[in-house]
């Protein structure tokens, strides 16, 4: 597949991803994420795949809004490393998060689907 194939279908799962976590949609989320998924949060803790989506599910976590800007693709055959700026409000274990921060994002083709594989958030200092 070439690159600007490969770079659509990744920021189509980028915005199929956006839609799913604010719709809380754990069946959008399952697809887009591989089952090895490392989602580590902005403040350090970190989820599988099954621990992040009983989160969304269960509405312990549920994103109320977010915003993104700057994103940029690399390809690597195989990976591609999605980085944006994101500004995303939160509502977790009841508690109000709002984060301005900067992710990446690694997507690998598994057989013949890509998926995300891991999720880094760096909160931006203020």
């Amino acid at each position: 597949m070439p690159v600007i194939d490969v770079e659509t279908t990744i920021l189509k799962l980028e915005d199929d991803w956006d839609k799913a976590l604010v719709a809380s949609d754990v069946d959008g989320l399952d697809k887009i994420y591989a089952d090895t998924l490392i989602y580590t949060h902005s403040n350090g803790s970190v989820d599988d795949k099954a621990t992040y989506i009983t989160k969304i599910r269960s509405g312990e976590t549920k994103y109320e809004s977010m915003t993104r800007n700057d994103r940029r693709i690399k390809v690597y055959g195989d990976t591609a490393v999605v980085t944006c700026h994101w500004d995303v409000h939160v509502t977790a274990r009841g508690a109000k998060i709002d984060t301005n921060a900067r992710y990446i994002h690694v997507y690998s083709k598994i057989g013949e689907d890509w998926k995300m594989v891991a999720h880094q958030a760096t909160r931006i200092a203020e």
